[in-house]
């Protein structure tokens, strides 16, 4: 199972003129396949007008046998704020996904399936990595951007990303979901052009 994972090496493909994103999800100590993270948006042909970040688009992450879904993130039109709700295979929500409005380092708010906060995805403006702080500001999940190389580094947008979650967090599937989600949502919002 993706979610009893405690840590993800994300690893986004490369491919020229493609409309959706792809990620490959693997162990960072094996690099086995655990996982795939498919962008489908809703509009392709927009995407020639209109900044990405701003259509409506759904991630749909599977598990290691690719037919399986583990959850999907959805995502609406996006104009100043963008907001994203995580559901699992069933259907059934877990939570949401808000970036923070005017926030220079990127930061994401995580929200529960009730809409209690918890927590704050966020780093520091030229850092690579975020940190996932609980309201009490204790670090329960960190995503370190990783170096892809030179030749991918200039001319691709693909990135790699470690997921690193805490223990206590690890043993509750929901929020490893929405840590994973924080992750590709992060990508799909500040990183892509």
């Amino acid at each position: 199972m993706l979610l009893q994972h405690r840590a993800f090496f994300v690893r986004e493909q490369v491919a020229v003129l493609r409309f959706a994103d792809a990620y490959d999800l693997l162990d960072p100590v094996s690099a086995q396949p655990i996982g795939l993270a498919q962008e489908k948006p809703r509009l392709k042909w927009l995407r020639l007008l209109v900044k990405k970040q701003m259509l409506p688009t759904e991630i749909v992450v599977l598990e290691a046998d690719q037919q399986t879904v583990a959850l999907r993130l959805e995502k609406g039109w996006s104009f100043f704020t963008s907001r994203l709700a995580v559901t699992d295979a069933r259907g059934r929500k877990l939570g949401s996904l808000r970036n923070k409005l005017f926030s220079l380092s990127g930061k994401l708010l995580v929200e529960d399936a009730e809409g209690r906060s918890l927590g704050e995805f966020s780093g520091d403006v030229f850092s690579w990595t975020r940190q996932l702080k609980d309201p009490a500001g204790v670090v329960i999940g960190t995503m370190d951007k990783k170096w892809a190389g030179l030749a991918k580094e200039l001319f691709t947008s693909a990135d790699n990303y470690h997921l690193e979650i805490d223990p206590a967090s690890a043993a509750q599937p929901d929020r490893v979901a929405l840590l994973l989600a924080a992750c590709l949502a992060y990508d799909v919002i500040f990183a892509e052009n």
